[in-house]
């Protein structure tokens, strides 16, 4: 481990801007400035602009805590370098993903893990430490700041022979002048304890990578494990979630981690449905040429929920809620998902064949752009218009007894504690088909589960 105080302020702040500049494909798009901000800081001290370090310092502290790096290690510094290795989608583990290990970008990315192993050893402490030592080098010389025609003087009135000031001593610059802050007045990195935070969908994988990360400052070693994880897990936000939407600007189209869904409750009114979709996902996960699925039926009859239940029992199976795109926007998606080594179901729900908005997406799902690890389901309320999804599962209204039978399921499943009264649930569900209500449905029926429970709770 590296010891910045073993060395002088400059030599040390030189050391840092030497390892920032050597980070080459961990900075191709790097995801904020907080290493150009090192970089400057360790400038301001070269220069004895101390004032400016510590204004840069606390630029850094901002770019960290704002970074989408994961607090694992104790420090928001290392959580970002962490970050930058695993988290962040570059080149390596872009190629890494599609199982091509590229010797050339090897040999950079482990470059890159060296200089970011050494960094990681680095301390707020360390900069502000730095700082205060390169301000009283300054102080001390600031004695000799005198320019030849003073030295001329001197002597002359002296009566001896004039001698000019040594060049390598060093004048005190204005910037200098500024007194920098106390060290206790440095923003900190450390927050903590090491440990994971939070969960992610790759987390059996994570635990041991940000175990060799945290506990070494050899990060070059971990280069093999890298290619592993992006070669079995994906990458970005791959590794963080299964459950993902899709966002697009118009022009292109990424993934955004979604909101986890609700554990789903297995309905007898669905059972037909359900085994139906789960032949179809299981072939699909086993290699098969996934084919278009349709799930049509009357609104909150909970088909897209049925969908997203099955991707749910599957931890290979990533699940992505689509929204309406244009074609590029689409195709951009599917080259993208075909370079991961994970499968993808792509939900569209509410897709209308006669909406110009859904039906470029539609068209391409039908294509041959879509990637053989991606499954494309929709869900719609007629199954009219959609003749390129071969596979079509439909759901109905219920009738009176399958209604208060998924009404009494519902309430089992949110109260296991209570009794389940069959006669109070059926009078309900009467009195519902007496009302102008809806038809009988998923929701419908979780209305009367809600009204059980708070009844006997």
């Amino acid at each position: 481990m590296r010891n910045y105080n073993d060395s002088s302020a400059r030599d040390a702040a030189a050391r840092l801007l030497s390892l920032v500049n050597r980070v080459t494909i961990l900075r191709e798009k790097e995801p904020s400035d907080a290493l150009k901000l090192l970089a400057g800081a360790a400038e301001c001290i070269i220069n004895g602009d101390c004032m400016g370090a510590y204004i840069k310092h606390c630029a850094l502290c901002r770019a960290l805590i704002k970074s989408p790096a994961r607090r694992v290690s104790g420090s928001i510094f290392t959580d970002y370098l962490i970050h930058l290795a695993v988290g962040y989608e570059h080149s390596f583990a872009l190629s890494s993903a599609t199982g091509m290990l590229d010797e050339a970008q090897l040999m950079l990315f482990r470059s890159d893990l060296s200089a970011l192993g050494e960094l990681s050893t680095l301390d707020s402490a360390d900069i502000s430490r730095m700082t205060m030592q390169r301000s009283r080098e300054l102080k001390s010389r600031s004695r000799y700041a005198k320019d030849d025609i003073s030295v001329m003087s001197t002597a002359a009135w002296g009566g001896t022979e004039p001698k000019p000031m040594p060049h390598n001593k060093e004048a005190m610059p204005a910037e200098a002048a500024l007194q920098p802050p106390a060290e206790g007045e440095w923003p900190a990195w450390s927050y903590g304890e090491k440990g994971m935070r939070g969960e992610y969908a790759a987390d059996e994988v994570l635990e041991e990578i940000y175990i060799s990360l945290t506990e070494s400052d050899n990060w070059k070693s971990a280069a093999q494990d890298l290619f592993n994880l992006f070669a079995s897990s994906g990458t970005g936000v791959l590794l963080r979630s299964r459950t993902l939407e899709c966002r697009t600007d118009g022009q292109r189209a990424w993934l955004e981690e979604a909101a986890q869904n609700e554990c789903a409750v297995q309905l007898s009114c669905q059972e037909k449905a359900r085994q139906t979709l789960g032949e179809q996902v299981i072939a699909f996960m086993r290699g098969t040429k996934p084919s278009c699925v349709l799930i049509y039926g009357p609104e909150a009859m909970g088909k897209a929920t049925l969908a997203r239940a099955m991707a749910d029992e599957f931890p290979e199976l990533r699940l992505i809620q689509a929204c309406p795109v244009n074609g590029a926007e689409i195709r951009s998606l599917f080259a993208y998902l075909g370079a991961q080594p994970l499968r993808f179901m792509l939900l569209m729900e509410n897709a209308d064949t006669y909406s110009p908005a859904w039906r470029a997406l539609l068209n391409e799902c039908t294509g041959a752009a879509v990637p053989q690890n991606v499954m494309c389901v929709a869900t719609s309320s007629s199954a009219a218009g959609f003749a390129g999804f071969p596979v079509r599962i439909g759901l109905e209204n219920m009738e009176l007894d399958a209604f208060a039978k998924t009404a009494e399921e519902l309430s089992a499943a949110r109260a296991p504690y209570i009794d389940t009264d069959a006669a109070w649930i059926r009078n309900a569900a009467v009195d519902y088909q007496l009302d102008p209500h809806d038809e009988f449905n998923v929701s419908s029926a979780s209305l009367i589960a809600a009204r059980f429970i708070a009844a006997h709770e």
